[in-house]
């Protein structure tokens, strides 16, 4: 009868035992009974919401993918001197062939009897021969041109022949004439080359323009001398070599947009070289037409 009772009295509460012991039993998500609830503020531990987020730290960067400015101007630095290095190596090269011109004996017997024979007409074809050659190989097949002693060997071979053109044209003209225009080349070449590298504007980018203005004055020059103005086209010369000049600096320098790989050393000093040595030529051929020579 008691336990009767007893049942009897819990169920008018409502709070069956059964209701008790469910809600002792841990839910899911909810600790157990007698377990602290770890407060990760009550511990000290911060919290970040998007206000105070920690700082993001920077992506990841590769050995390839750094900068290293001091180690890059090294290599450009060392890329300057090999050119130049090699670039004062051809002049000195053509400066000897020119100076033979100074001696009365050679510069006779090539006027007289040189340019007469066959072996000279035969140079002068080698001569094209070589410079289509080394063009078409600098231009067109870097990798070829980037293999040592490949380019040094092709470097060598225009070198000579420039300056045994050089030699023999320089023959045909007064001893003065020729010193008066290597002078005026020697300070035009350092003027531009200075003006190039301490000039903000940027001429990496004039190379179509500069390669399609030759090509007119090339297929032009009948033009210039028919109607009478050969001096203009000589002067013009000048401007558009000068140009090519500071073009060619600036991206040996690489300062600005474009710029020489380093690889192509043999490349920069024969663009250089070309653009000091046709600048000569063209200021000689002036200063005797202004002579009347």
């Amino acid at each position: 009868m008691e336990n009767n009772q007893y049942d009897n009295q819990n169920y008018q509460t409502g709070a069956p035992m059964m209701a008790n012991q469910q809600y002792n039993q841990p839910q899911y998500g909810q600790p157990q009974y007698g377990q602290p609830q770890h407060d990760q503020q009550q511990h000290g531990q911060p919290q970040y919401d998007q206000q105070y987020a920690p700082p993001e730290q920077p992506p990841y960067k590769g050995e390839e993918e750094e900068e290293h400015p001091s180690f890059d101007y090294a290599i450009r630095k060392g890329f300057i001197i090999k050119t130049y290095g090699i670039l004062l190596t051809q002049l000195a090269i053509t400066c000897f062939f020119i100076s033979l011109t100074f001696i009365p004996a050679i510069k006779n017997y090539v006027k007289d009897d040189l340019i007469q024979k066959p072996t000279t007409s035969l140079f002068l074809f080698v001569f094209l021969i070589v410079t289509i050659v080394v063009c078409v190989i600098f231009t067109c097949f870097r990798e070829k041109a980037r293999t040592f002693p490949l380019n040094y060997i092709l470097l060598f071979a225009y070198t000579s022949c420039m300056s045994f053109y050089c030699f023999l044209l320089c023959s045909f003209f007064d001893t003065a004439d020729v010193i008066s225009a290597a002078f005026l080349t020697f300070a035009a070449t350092v003027g531009l080359t200075i003006y190039a590298c301490r000039t903000k504007t940027d001429f990496t980018y004039c190379g179509a323009f500069l390669f399609s203005f030759l090509l007119i004055l090339i297929f032009s020059a009948c033009l210039f001398f028919w109607v009478g103005l050969g001096i203009l086209y000589l002067v013009l010369g000048v401007c558009i070599y000068s140009l090519y000049l500071i073009y060619d600096t600036q991206l040996i320098m690489g300062e600005f947009g474009n710029k020489y790989n380093i690889d192509d050393y043999c490349l920069a000093a024969l663009n250089l070289y070309i653009d000091i040595i046709y600048m000569f030529i063209k200021i000689l051929q002036i200063i005797a037409a202004a002579k009347g020579n």
